[in-house]
């Protein structure tokens, strides 16, 4: 079997066992060279269940780029769509603009997630949050299932739109980086200021007061900002959670503090995307 042949096998394998845990899924090669796969249903599984459960698989497939067909006991596995890729690419810039809202996260960083600040040593606790975190910001699970994995195509159009497709990957995988570095000094900031006066309540409208300055310094220090290549808004330089800090250390010198922050019981990220990847 081609090492290409063999490396894609192993990727369809790992993407369907997410989409149905605790089912045995079975990938064979096809003589034509595409995928089949089969998962090992209780016989006293619904035929209808088993057609869900395979067009679940093939939509999650489908989001990498591939061709997928389906009935209720197989998925076939073809080679690269461009549909499926332009889809894929949608998907991608879709995610990018939804990042670009650090509040969400910022609001279950500084509620732990809904956990007790005494519940756990704070190291534990803040890497419980950016765990839970992560898990919620959907792409950092589907974009570590393709790492290392070498898309190419022998059709122009196609390769093109593959290298599209890893560009936007990248900045994608860059922004989850930023909500979870945020996410990390938010949480470890609450745990800390807990420590010091024992009010978790006011140690969470102190941080958030804190990062809303970060936010809005945002314009402060355009200069030195980072622009990531191959942006195709390269004329307007990207922000990062470091910058933020500096810029919050000169308006804190030359600002009033803001006003303590109101923690919005309940906060959730919404999806960065329904089903991505």
């Amino acid at each position: 079997m081609a090492p290409e042949t063999s490396a894609r096998q192993r990727l369809v394998q790992r993407i369907c066992a997410r989409v149905v845990p605790g089912m045995k899924v079975g990938v064979a090669r096809l003589p034509s060279g595409g995928l089949q796969v089969r998962i090992d249903t209780p016989a006293s599984m619904a035929e209808k269940k088993s057609w869900v459960l395979h067009h679940r698989m093939a939509r999650e497939v489908a989001l990498v780029g591939w061709h997928c067909e389906v009935d209720a006991d197989r998925l076939l596995v073809l080679g690269w769509s461009a549909a499926c890729l332009h889809n894929r690419v949608r998907l991608l810039k879709s995610g990018l603009r939804k990042l670009t809202d650090f509040e969400p996260t910022a609001q279950r960083a500084v509620q732990l997630d809904g956990r007790g600040p005494a519940s756990r040593p704070a190291a534990e606790l803040v890497a419980d949050v950016c765990a839970s975190i992560e898990r919620r910001l959907r792409w950092p699970e589907r974009l570590a299932e393709l790492h290392a994995y070498e898309r190419r195509s022998d059709l122009p159009h196609l390769q093109l739109r593959l290298a599209q497709v890893a560009g936007l990957e990248a900045q994608v995988a860059g922004a989850c980086d930023e909500h979870l570095v945020m996410a990390r000094v938010l949480a470890e900031s609450v745990c800390e200021r807990y420590a010091r006066h024992g009010n978790f309540i006011h140690a969470q409208g102190e941080v958030l007061a804190e990062y809303h300055a970060w936010v809005h310094a945002g314009p402060m220090i355009l200069g030195s900002a980072t622009v990531r290549p191959g942006r195709p808004d390269a004329s307007r330089p990207h922000i990062g959670p470091t910058q933020r800090r500096i810029a919050a250390s000169a308006i804190n010198h030359g600002v009033p503090r803001a006003t303590p922050a109101v923690v919005t019981s309940g906060a959730g990220h919404a999806d960065v995307e329904k089903g991505t990847h």
